[in-house]
């Protein structure tokens, strides 16, 4: 018994150590956040908290992926963020003491890593490095809302997916110049504060424009320089087709 619950520990402190907000943080702390940490597995579209829930501690995504969604007043509920893995996330209401405001749901079949509240204020009490780090994401996290919001509502659809693509270039495993979604489109889309056939509509743009290829979950951007001058706005506009929307002609 003694011995599986060793090896269960060395196994989590494992995994912790994979994690960027953990790397090089020192042995003590790993071993106070794995003490009575668990793994958790929800598959596609099942919650893992529902708004108005008392947090229970932070959640580190080893596989997957977890959307935040939020409602409007309206009563839909829009995607505010992806957590894709390598991130965490339901740091806000361990630390505020506050039920949760919004609503976490997997977007495919998911392992989370899930380390308690009291584990993780201590640590953060404890170890100013990790305190410093937890910070600085959350700080990050603020500021990418904000611009997220500046950008949504005046920017042409097309121009907020290729927004989309250059900040995902790369990420999550992709190779440089791949964007590999992390979410169904209709939930990127709601993101993106559009519809899934407007976003549609908007990769098709792109790729008719030739600054990507592909269009299912790996997309290829093929003129970096095209997509960035498109946002910058120094990249014309062709003529509408067949009388519809503007289309962007890729950039000399």
């Amino acid at each position: 018994m003694v011995a599986s619950q060793t090896k269960r520990r060395a196994d989590i402190i494992a995994l912790l150590k994979t994690m960027p907000l953990l790397e090089g943080i020192q042995a003590s702390t790993l071993s106070l956040l794995a003490r009575d940490a668990a793994m958790l597995r929800y598959k596609r579209d099942e919650t893992v908290y529902q708004r108005g829930s008392v947090p229970t501690g932070l959640f580190f995504v080893l596989q997957g992926g977890i959307k935040l969604l939020a409602l409007e007043p309206d009563g839909r509920e829009k995607v505010i963020e992806l957590f894709t893995e390598m991130r965490f996330f339901g740091e806000i209401g361990v630390f505020r003491l506050s039920r949760y405001r919004a609503r976490t749901q997997a977007v495919r079949t998911t392992r989370l890593l899930h380390v308690p509240s009291d584990a993780l204020r201590q640590a953060v009490r404890e170890d100013h490095e990790l305190a410093l780090r937890m910070l600085s994401e959350v700080s990050g996290r603020v500021q990418a809302l904000i611009e997220s919001i500046s950008q949504t509502a005046p920017l042409h659809t097309y121009k907020r997916v290729a927004a989309y693509l250059i900040e995902q270039d790369g990420v999550g495993g992709a190779e440089p110049g791949w964007v590999r979604l992390a979410a169904p489109k209709c939930t990127i889309a709601s993101m993106l504060n559009m519809s899934s056939e407007a976003m549609s509509r908007a990769l098709r743009k792109l790729r008719d424009a030739r600054m990507i290829e592909g269009g299912g979950r790996d997309i290829r951007i093929v003129d970096y320089d095209s997509l960035s001058a498109l946002l910058n706005g120094r990249c014309p506009l062709s003529a509408p087709r067949g009388g519809g929307a503007d289309v962007p002609g890729a950039c000399g």
